[in-house]
């Protein structure tokens, strides 16, 4: 009997650690494919187990265990998840703050009902029936929390409210530790009735948490469209005055031509050639090569190519564009712009004069779209949870290029994939696409 205990101990405390290290999942990025990451899970967990029921033979309910399950399970989660360690130790501190509330309300409501006013006390300082009883009934509640959880807060985990959720995870642990103290000296309804009022002011409280970020993510959304359209327009006014410079040319057409007209009756070719070469000086950076027939993409290559010459920034240059498509002009500037000015500012920030080079590529493949740019790189961007971070020192344009990227990506189901290997940083960018046919008149 007690070897059928202590095995069912076991059990209970490594389903425990596999759930916490699971529960950090649905908050966090892992470094390893699922499959892998249960495993190590887990093994981790089996570990922890035999630790833990060492512990228990000192005493089988003690803080000191909990704080050693606190910060082992913090130390696996910051090894197997892509966080910084204080916020594996604060998720694996809400979590244990859940594990003892659903084990002491469980125990309370149980010690209640069959007026047991010893019964917790009982549970976690005795082995034997009640407690594996009791154990079963918590670790179901247990197992049930965890795959609610999992539908409803996966990935919800913003770092930028870090300091609210660790008060209220420090705020609720003083209140589970100040319960379990009260039902363990005794149990009656009262303590159900502490133990409910405790658990609305809880969910109260993290409701008024999400609703904060709730509105910080409207206030953010809001300050990104209004970013996003002053980078849109920065971008078209540069191709506005470009064309600009182009109608005026058309617009005095006929002096033009008067004006050569003369020159060339008095056969000053030399005069006419310079005059030419001065009014088609507005045109040559727009209609220097017509890459693809499209008019934004050609536009936007031609104007970046001038200024890549003008930086002695090498290009190649292999593009190809549908047609009838229906990605809107717009997005195509916002990436394939942001991206190209992304390049260049790495290329400008390059000392070594072979690693200021730009390729750029887009494709047809099937019915997606690929913008490919690949740069010589000598700076290695920052990246974190797995996005780029901008560099740039202009506070008012901070990372909104890289979003405005992302945003516009996004409206067509596409993905951005980045890669950084010997000094050479390539982000490729697909777009799913969909032609439209003209109508025949």
């Amino acid at each position: 009997m007690k070897v059928l205990i202590m095995v069912i101990e076991t059990l209970a405390t490594i389903l425990e650690g596999y759930i916490g290290i699971m529960f950090a999942g649905l908050l966090l990025e892992s470094k390893y494919e699922e499959r892998k990451l249960r495993l190590l899970a887990v093994t981790a967990s089996f570990f922890l187990a035999v630790v833990v029921s060492l512990l228990n033979h000192v005493e089988l309910f003690s803080y000191i265990t909990i704080v050693f399950g606190i910060v082992s399970i913090s130390i696996i989660v910051f090894i197997l998840y892509k966080c910084k360690y204080s916020h594996a130790f604060m998720i694996i501190c809400f979590y244990f703050m859940c594990l003892n509330y659903l084990d002491f309300l469980g125990i309370t409501l149980v010690g209640a009902v069959l007026q047991d006013p010893d019964y917790s006390n009982y549970v976690v300082t005795t082995y034997g029936f009640l407690r594996i009883r009791q154990m079963f009934i918590c670790k179901g509640l247990l197992v049930i929390a965890y795959f609610c959880a999992k539908r409803f807060i996966k990935g919800k985990f913003k770092t930028n409210s870090f300091k609210q959720y660790m008060i209220l995870t420090l705020a609720g642990g003083i209140g589970v530790i100040y319960l379990i103290n009260s039902s363990l000296e005794l149990v009656n309804f009262e303590d159900v009735v502490n133990w409910i009022v405790f658990s609305v002011i809880i969910v109260l409280s993290w409701a008024l948490v999400l609703l904060y970020e709730k509105s910080k993510h409207e206030e953010d959304m809001t300050r990104f469209m209004e970013m996003r359209t002053a980078l849109l327009e920065e971008n078209y006014k540069g191709l506005s005055a470009a064309y600009s410079a182009n109608a005026k040319v058309y617009h005095d057409f006929n002096n033009h031509i008067n004006v050569l007209y003369q020159f060339l009756i008095r056969s000053d070719s030399q005069s006419a050639l310079e005059y030419l070469d001065s009014i088609s000086e507005p045109m040559k950076t727009l209609l220097e090569h017509t890459w693809t027939g499209n008019e934004v993409i050609d536009v936007i290559i031609n104007s970046k190519l001038k200024k890549m010459q003008d930086y002695n920034i090498k290009t190649n240059i292999n593009v190809e564009f549908p047609n009838n498509s229906d990605i809107m002009s717009s997005d195509i500037c916002t990436i394939l712009g942001n991206l190209l000015d992304n390049a260049i500012d790495a290329c400008q920030r390059n000392q070594n004069k072979e690693n200021k080079w730009i390729n750029i590529t887009i494709r047809i493949v099937n019915a997606m779209l690929i913008f490919k740019i690949e740069n010589g790189n000598e700076v290695v961007p920052q990246i974190r949870n797995m996005q780029l971070v901008t560099s740039k020192e202009d506070e008012r344009f901070h990372g909104w290029g890289l979003k405005s990227v992302a945003s516009a990506v996004e409206k067509y189901e596409g993905v951005i994939q980045h890669t950084i290997e010997d000094h050479i940083f390539q982000v490729v960018v697909s777009l799913n696409y969909n032609r439209i046919e003209k109508c025949q008149m």
